[in-house]
């Protein structure tokens, strides 16, 4: 996944096609790190701008961008990003990252990565702007996933930007079963049990993310339901067949 030769950052943006501002998030992450990838994986079989966009951009703006088509969820997506990866430290995030965040969110988070400080470092957002609809949908995540993963040290799971070593995403690639729309859950899960270190990032966001409250219920309804069955399924697998805490030899001590 990763190479001596390849870049200092690999950023996972994966996207539905029918997302309209793609190139503003481009245009934020290049800001964010000087040596770096970007692995934009689309769904390529539904209608809209944005695997087009990503394309345009790559040839008239910048080579560093990779164009990858997917088909199927997000998990799918971010799975591919992660084995296409080239890099020393291994980000993933949103496709509206750069409606409600900057590039220095960013490349605070892979400064930490860099420095040793964490393998895994996940953002944890303030919802000072947020619509009630959108905070009690986020709220009432983070309360079900403290109580079926307590000693999970990320609260926030469901927040579009993680950094990661390559070790640690080398070991979400081999252990992770991407099957689910928690599957942010999952691999967090999976690295606290790896022991690998992991760091909260308090940042302070503005913006509802593209999103109007009419979509935000919207959105609720549709993947509230997948999203409970989702946790429920991974810790009912975690329990059954590991993993069990032991120490990863990638992992920081």
């Amino acid at each position: 996944m990763s190479s001596s030769e390849g870049p200092d950052l690999s950023v996972i943006i994966p996207t539905c096609n029918s997302f309209p501002h793609l190139p503003v998030t481009l245009d934020v992450v290049l800001d964010a790190w000087p040596d770096l990838e970007i692995i934009v994986v689309a769904d390529a079989y539904t209608p809209g701008p944005a695997l087009s966009e990503a394309r345009t951009y790559q040839l008239s703006s910048d080579a560093r961008i990779r164009v990858l088509e997917a088909r199927g969820p997000k998990a799918h997506a971010v799975r591919m990003g992660f084995e296409a990866a080239r890099g020393r430290i291994i980000a993933y995030l949103d496709a509206d990252y750069g409606l409600e965040a900057t590039a220095g969110c960013l490349h605070h988070a892979v400064r930490l990565i860099a420095g040793e400080v964490a393998d895994c470092v996940a953002a944890d957002r303030d919802q000072h702007d947020w619509s009630r609809i959108r905070k009690a949908k986020t709220c009432g995540f983070i309360r079900l996933t403290g109580l079926l993963f307590p000693r999970l040290p990320v609260r926030d799971t469901q927040a579009p930007l993680k950094v990661m070593s390559s070790a640690a995403a080398h070991h979400l690639r081999l252990c992770a079963t991407w099957r689910s729309r928690a599957f942010d859950v999952e691999l967090l899960h999976r690295l606290h049990c790896a022991r690998f270190c992991m760091q909260r990032y308090p940042v302070r966001w503005h913006g509802q993310d593209g999103q109007r409250p009419w979509a935000t219920a919207f959105l609720l309804a549709y993947t509230a339901p997948s999203m409970v069955v989702g946790l429920f399924r991974i810790r009912l697998t975690t329990l059954l067949r590991g993993p069990r805490v032991q120490d990863h030899p990638g992992a920081r001590q």
